[in-house]
């Protein structure tokens, strides 16, 4: 076999290998944060999903930090989307202190819940948003400066 073609091959599987070892690393990391039990944003903690509902299936976990937000952000899949949004803002409502931002019609998919409540730290506010269709939902949960005021 000729160097040139060596090389070439011995770089190929390199690359292939690094690829599958990011590919499990990821996929534990999206279980993990499937298996949480709570949504933690600095000094906050909200129950999860998983802790409220049962174990379910994330397929996507995002973090990340712009302009002095902070976003959690996971995708579940489900075959109980309804079930799942009904026990979630029932929580949310009558034991995690949250209050509705908008209307909401959980009997329609697609659909959205927006619930927010002050921080324990104080001046800033978290904002939990729910965007679900008939299989799946993502749950975003954002910390920055802010205050509730009622109408």
């Amino acid at each position: 076999m000729k160097k040139g073609l060596k090389i070439t091959l011995i770089v190929l599987i390199s690359i292939i290998a690094v690829l599958a070892v990011a590919m499990i690393v990821a996929n534990i990391a999206v279980g993990k944060a499937a298996d949480a039990t709570e949504y933690k944003l600095g000094n906050d903690v909200v129950s999860s999903v998983t802790a409220i509902v049962g174990e379910r299936k994330a397929n996507s976990v995002g973090k990340s930090i712009e302009n002095g937000v902070s976003t959690h952000t996971v995708t579940y899949i489900s075959d109980t989307v309804q079930e799942d949004m009904i026990a979630y803002t029932q929580y949310l409502r009558n034991e995690g202190g949250f209050t509705l931002t908008e209307d909401m019609d959980l009997t329609k998919a697609p659909g959205r819940v927006q619930m927010a409540k002050q921080s324990v730290d104080e001046g800033e506010i978290l904002i939990i948003t729910i965007d679900y269709t008939a299989k799946d939902y993502t749950v975003t949960l954002q910390k920055g400066v802010g205050t509730l005021t009622a109408k």
